[in-house]
């Protein structure tokens, strides 16, 4: 497999200058940094839940653990209901996971330290870059300044603008935690939502609904496009890919949904007009990776169950708080097979010639997922006996995607379900390729083969 740049700047060697490693040190590889630390982080939270007064009745371990992971990897698949069973006080550990996640580890503990007046050591930054996608080590500081400035300065617009929008009653007794989690919760992609309904509660407000929605995309353009945006630089070829593939893939999704089920009376058939495009566009808007809905997902039909389990796959972009392969490598997987089959050698987007090496970064990372996917979705079946193959396939996508929409089989799991569920999770915020890397040991020396050619198609 091909190296990032991010990975060739940590990755050295072996045999290298003696200096370069003290004798007896051990070094982690930042993609197995964060595999354990997110492990360590979903654990902690669990804890964190099982405390005395986070939840009214008590959580049981399995429940603390699938909210913690759920949480964590921003996905919103829950098993309980969290404005219900959660206190004040847990609701506020689970906002607390649902930053970290959204975050990243590595970004939120650069931005303590930078806050506390701390400075980053050439490890923490190597560790940011890789999370950031960026070779510059002079400009981790800056980047992680940006972050924190930006994620603070939406949710709090996002969660005045939510408290303006919707009425008294759907604000609850706490009018300033609910609009301040459900933004929090939203610009994370994380889904999660404290009215027993979801936001179906909130379906007859298109103000409210909008800012959700803005709040949700925000999030999942990632931090190198919404750094980009904030300090008005020029757009790189990776900016305008996010923005205007983002654009057509919520036009998109949005039309092709709302054409099947604009006569269903069990979603959008019995609405005016107008708010059946709106929920339709809402629907492709939290299928990249929110996991919020209006509507009974599991009272859609077959053709729409699969155009949302196409957006979930797809996803949001990288370095986002949003999961999925990211439309970024299903654009180059796009341009590619277009390359190829117009015999072009070179993969161009925009005018712009890609590296070598894109092309097979995103087959990898779209490989990979789908081989991860099926064997989650054999995994499932195996564990939840009489769970049917679509149901299951719907569960297992919208888990390794983090998006959390659920058709109704993740309520009817039991532990051992809940577990795959959770795996599922836990991979998929790690990323298809953080995954191979830290499974994955390179050899020493490059050896060279002789070629040969393989008939394919």
């Amino acid at each position: 497999m091909t190296d990032t740049p991010a990975r060739k700047m940590w990755h050295r060697p072996r045999g290298g200058l003696p200096s370069d490693r003290p004798s007896g040190s051990v070094r982690i590889s930042p993609p197995r940094l964060f595999a354990l630390a997110l492990a360590v982080m979903i654990l902690v939270g669990g804890l964190a839940l099982l405390v005395p007064g986070m939840a009214e009745p008590a959580l049981s371990v399995p429940e603390a653990l699938f909210t913690a992971t759920s949480a964590m990897t921003v996905t919103g698949l829950s098993i309980i209901d969290v404005g219900q069973r959660l206190t004040p006080a847990g609701q506020a550990v689970l906002l607390v996971l649902i930053q970290l996640g959204g975050l990243g580890l590595s970004v939120f503990a650069a931005l303590t330290m930078i806050t506390l007046g701390g400075r980053l050591g050439l490890g923490q930054r190597l560790v940011v870059n890789q999370r950031l996608g960026t070779t510059s080590l002079a400009e981790a500081v800056p980047l992680v300044r940006s972050i924190g400035l930006i994620t603070l300065g939406v949710e709090l617009a996002g969660a005045a603008l939510l408290a303006v929008a919707l009425p008294g009653d759907a604000l609850g007794a706490r009018p300033l935690w609910t609009a301040l989690f459900h933004a929090v919760s939203a610009f994370n992609n994380a889904g999660f939502a404290l009215p027993s309904a979801g936001l179906a509660a909130w379906s007859s407000d298109t103000a409210a609904l909008g800012v959700v929605a803005a709040l949700i995309v925000t999030g999942g353009l990632g931090f190198p496009v919404l750094v980009a945006v904030a300090r008005q630089s020029r757009w790189s070829l990776h900016t305008r890919v996010m923005i205007w593939g983002s654009a057509a893939l919520i036009l998109g999704g949005g039309l092709v949904l709302a054409a099947l089920e604009w006569r269903s009376p069990q979603t959008l058939g019995d609405l005016p007009s107008t708010a059946r495009m709106v929920e339709a566009l809402f629907l492709s808007i939290s299928s990249r990776t929110a996991g919020f809905s209006t509507i009974d997902v599991a009272a859609l039909t077959a053709p729409a169950l699969l155009v949302v389990m196409v957006l979930m796959f797809i996803g949001a972009g990288p370095a986002s708080t949003g999961g999925g392969i990211k439309l970024s490598t299903a654009v180059v997987l796009t341009a590619a097979t277009a390359a190829y089959l117009r015999h072009d050698t070179e993969v161009t987007i925009g005018r712009r010639s890609l590296p070598p090496e894109a092309a097979s970064q995103a087959l990898s990372v779209a490989l990979i997922s789908l081989f991860a996917i099926v064997l989650l979705i054999f995994a499932l079946l195996i564990t939840t006996p009489g769970i049917s193959l679509a149901g299951a396939a719907f569960e297992i996508v919208s888990a390794y995607a983090t998006v959390g929409l659920s058709a109704g089989a993740t309520a009817a799991t039991d532990t051992s379900g809940q577990v795959v569920l959770m795996l599922a999770m836990y991979l998929g915020r790690l990323g298809p390729l953080a995954l191979g890397f830290a499974l994955i040991t390179r050899t020493a020396a490059r050896i060279g083969r002789p070629r040969a050619d393989v008939l394919m198609g």
